[in-house]
């Protein structure tokens, strides 16, 4: 430092002048990395794979689409847009998979609200536990979970599309969120989609009616779907209050939805309808709230619930039969395809979850998760004289979980957990299983438990392995069946028990920063007691469920994915599921079942996804992106009976298909998009469990905006 003093005797003032030295000095470069929402599942004990949604909201897909490209989860939709989504996980399927929506099973959401008609770009990121589900998903699942993980970032955004595609199938989707300086929040999600769902067919017979009486053809023709047209509309609003010291989140929303489909077939293809048709409407408030306390090392509190008070329409009056040309029989001496019915009713389901989790001190958590759900349905079938619609159809299903989890310095952490499930059922059966039918009424309680552990061995190797004595209690779909009659319930249902045994390895060989390399394995074993198979019957295509006494799966799934900064990414998964029945005696007598030791029918036991893609920037406007992304699927061939002895009408085919996605984005902010889709490139011929067939090659454009700020 420098100093200069002046002294003007004639202002008597004194100025002291200081000039500064520079001494420059420079910091090495800091780097603060916080963990994202998705890492901290990934870190979890629990076998969980992620997907990103971010490249698929461009496209026409809507979530089952999504979520079948996940390692070791298969979707097996049954027909076009509008057909109903099964879900396969390591070789549970359909119910043995809960899903949820933030947390929220879905159980009381209508088919017009189901994943194969939500739109893929209403989830930040899908997450898929194999096995052991962690207790703040409440639900009773045996298989595993999926859980939808919606996008809460506070911010203003508009987004819009539409697509059209082969078969007049028309989808468009408007989104658009607001949250104020003083934070007030609303949000508003708009959704159709129609189609004449009119692809052709592959059958081997039909009927051909005559004047003389019917016979049947037996002809290896291809054929056009005459009755299979769907549309449903749908719109979430949510309006609340976010940020406040009494809450991060508080919501009150409410979903409407309405869903019109005609039904061209039963639960297998050999039975054609022509004029039957089923009507559902969604009237459903939702409360969401959500609160992080500072309060020792952290207290969080979560609640859901909705109800649906939605009502529903099955329509069966045809005066003749059709059938798969699309003719009509001669008039018929009673009305109805499979049975005459105009019945209205109400699936009346409610749910609701509450979480809590307490961080007493650094490393250590407990948590307590309770999930109720419930069910009803009322109605009146008007072609009937007699009361069968009066008596109770009632289920009622409570899950809480309590388990405590320690995490040491990052590098291993372990939970364990203690599960009480109780089930209420109000039904009209014979508790004996014969005909002597009553109103029923039973509640039982339940316990589960188990332990999940993972330890990370260096930066890029992580190990899980986790164990649970698992129950699931029939959904009410099992028991009750449907109001359309395609599936009839079975109320005498016992509930699933099984002893899951999970190990898991991810790995990251390659991780700089323009490559990176992910391998992941996971290994499952599980014994099941009193498994809950869906079959169909062939005399007229009705599906039921039914016990099917003890199961052991064992199997395991691998996946493969590198990337190349932004610009290119390729990978893959495989999947083989050992599933056998381990009933050896039919039951009531010591003679050996035909069935033992027989894998189990109806399921993939192995296949396999593909994928590559790259991006182009730049590419004629400054600042477009361009996407290219190809998919590949493979379904190994199975069985979808038992004991089919080389009957290849009872066996489903090995499957390849190949789908093409392109998406130009371009503006000042990648605003405006314009993509083209080709799905079953080959036009192969594609099946779900029961040999269904689904739609052929199919095109699609779409056109979107989005702003966000």
């Amino acid at each position: 430092k420098t100093e200069k003093r002046h002294f003007n005797p004639k202002v008597q003032k004194h100025y002291l002048e200081i000039s500064m030295q520079e001494d420059a000095m420079t910091l090495n470069e800091v780097v603060v990395k916080g963990l994202s929402p998705a890492e901290k599942v990934q870190r979890l004990a629990y076998n969980v794979s992620l997907l990103e949604t971010s490249k698929l909201k461009n496209t026409t897909f809507d979530l089952a689409n999504a979520i079948d490209k996940i390692s070791g989860v298969k979707i097996r939709q049954n027909g076009g847009v509008g057909s109903e989504a099964n879900v396969s996980l390591n070789g549970f399927s359909g119910r043995h998979v809960k899903i949820f929506i933030d947390g929220v099973p879905m159980d009381g959401m209508s088919s017009a609200f189901g994943l194969n008609n939500i739109p893929a770009g209403l989830a930040k990121r899908i997450e898929v536990y194999k096995g052991v589900v962690p207790i703040e998903l409440g639900g009773d699942a045996l298989g595993g979970a999926i859980n939808i993980v919606t996008d809460d970032t506070r911010r203003t955004r508009v987004n819009a599309s539409y697509s059209f595609g082969s078969f007049n199938t028309h989808k468009t989707n408007a989104y658009a969120e607001w949250t104020s300086k003083k934070g007030f929040y609303i949000s508003l999600n708009a959704y159709q989609n129609y189609s004449d769902n009119d692809y052709k067919v592959n059958i081997d017979h039909y009927t051909k009616f005559g004047e003389k009486g019917n016979t049947v053809v037996y002809e290896d023709i291809e054929v056009r779907r005459f009755h299979a047209r769907y549309h449903n509309e749908a719109a979430i609003l949510k309006i609340g209050l976010v940020d406040k010291p009494y809450a991060d989140r508080l919501l009150f929303g409410f979903t409407g939805g309405y869903e019109y489909k005609q039904t061209q077939n039963a639960s297998n293809m050999n039975w054609v309808y022509g004029a039957r048709y089923t009507t559902a409407n969604t009237l459903m408030p939702q409360l969401t709230y959500e609160k992080k306390f500072k309060v020792l090392q952290g207290l969080h509190i979560g609640l859901n619930g909705n109800y649906n008070f939605g009502k529903s329409y099955a329509a069966d009056t045809a005066s003749c039969n059709y059938n798969w040309l699309g003719e009509k029989s001669n008039p018929k001496s009673a009305p109805g395809e499979l049975s005459y019915t105009k019945y209205r009713y109400r699936d009346n389901n409610g749910a609701a979850n509450f979480r809590i989790a307490l961080f007493p001190s650094e490393g250590h958590s407990v948590s307590l998760s309770s999930t109720f759900t419930s069910f009803s349905r009322s109605g009146k079938d008007e072609t009937l004289t007699k009361a069968e619609y009066e008596h109770p159809q009632t289920s009622m299903k409570a899950v809480t979980g309590l388990s405590y989890k320690y995490d040491h310095k990052g590098i291993w952490n372990s939970s364990a957990f203690v599960k009480n499930y109780i089930n209420h059922l109000e039904a009209y059966l014979d508790p004996e299983g014969g005909s002597n039918y009553q109103d029923f009424r039973n509640t039982k309680a339940h316990w589960g438990g188990g332990l999940a552990s993972t330890y990370f061995w260096g930066q890029h190797t992580q190990l899980r392995l986790s164990y649970e004595y698992a129950l699931r209690l029939p959904t009410s779909r099992e028991l009750f069946g449907t109001g359309d009659d395609i599936e009839r319930g079975n109320s005498s249902l016992k509930p699933e028990s099984s002893n899951n045994i999970n190990f898991s390895v991810t790995a990251s060989p390659l991780d700089i920063a323009q490559h990176k390399l992910t391998v992941d394995a996971a290994f499952q074993y599980r014994e099941i007691k009193d498994y809950i198979r869906r079959t169909t019957n062939s005399d007229n295509g009705r599906a039921t469920s039914k016990n099917d006494g003890g199961v052991r799966n064992l199997g395991g799934d691998f996946g493969i994915r590198y990337t190349f900064k932004d610009l290119f990414f390729i990978g893959g998964n495989f999947s083989y599921i050992d599933m056998r029945s381990m009933t050896k005696y039919v039951a009531g007598t010591q003679r050996i079942s035909r069935n033992y030791k027989e894998r189990i029918p109806a399921i993939p036991y192995m296949y396999g996804n593909g994928e590559a893609g790259f991006t182009l920037h730049n590419l004629f406007i400054k600042g477009s992106i361009l996407n290219i992304h190809y998919m590949m699927s493979y379904i190994h061939s199975f069985s979808y009976e038992w004991n089919t002895y080389n009957n290849s009408d009872l066996i489903v085919p090995t499957q390849f298909s190949h789908d093409i996605f392109i998406n130009y984005n371009f503006g000042k902010r990648q605003e405006f998009t314009v993509a083209a889709e080709c799905t079953n490139l080959t036009d192969a011929r594609l099946y779900d469990n029961f040999k269904m067939q689904k739609p052929k090659r199919a095109f699609a454009i779409k056109l979107g905006y989005n702003f966000s700020k």
